[in-house]
């Protein structure tokens, strides 16, 4: 069972998701939130950063759309995706890690633009951008610094991680994973 703060941020995800605004998420909207990525990111999609980016949500794709496609149509509804990702990971298990770790890293190595292995705040409004999160600088600012746990200016992929943890599993209404995708 979910409540209304999980509610509001697995529905704002599903739109981020549903890159065609056809109230369902197919294979397609996968690919074109990748292309996406790749574009604001200035990343050629011939590039083996990119072959890991699209290798990367393909798989999280497969993995989620097996678990979330109840009536196997191909295309996962709003409900589809609120039941199955709350079951998923609501408590944060194994399915977590296994679907959103790899996908995540996949999708740093291309948000990194200088390659040092950490996200620094403009790479951060660049991937959101790409996201289409409709932060403004300042609000991507202050969610940096929030998720920015150790506060060194710079964030790691185990920080961006908790806070993609927090958005799809938690509850609590001050935590800063809540605004990765913009305010509720």
């Amino acid at each position: 069972m979910t409540n209304d703060l999980l509610d509001r941020k697995l529905d704002r995800a599903f739109t981020h998701l549903d890159a065609d605004r056809s109230g369902v998420i197919d294979a397609d909207d996968i690919i074109a939130l990748g292309s996406r990525l790749l574009s604001a990111l200035a990343e050629p999609a011939t590039s083996p950063k990119a072959t890991l980016v699209m290798g990367g949500l393909t798989d999280f794709w497969q993995d989620l759309f097996t678990e979330l496609d109840i009536d196997r149509d191909g295309k996962v509804t709003p409900e589809e995706y609120k039941v199955g990702m709350t079951r998923l990971y609501a408590q944060g298990g194994p399915a977590y890690d296994r679907s959103f770790r790899p996908m995540v890293q996949a999708i740093l190595t291309i948000v990194d633009t200088d390659g040092d292995g950490r996200i620094s705040p403009e790479e951060f409004h660049k991937a959101q951008e790409a996201f289409d999160t409709r932060l403004s600088p300042a609000d991507a600012e202050t969610l940096f610094q929030r998720i920015d746990a150790d506060g060194d200016g710079t964030l790691t992929v185990d920080e961006l991680l908790h806070a993609v943890r927090e958005y799809y599993t938690g509850t609590e209404e001050d935590a800063p994973g809540n605004l990765l995708f913009g305010g509720l």
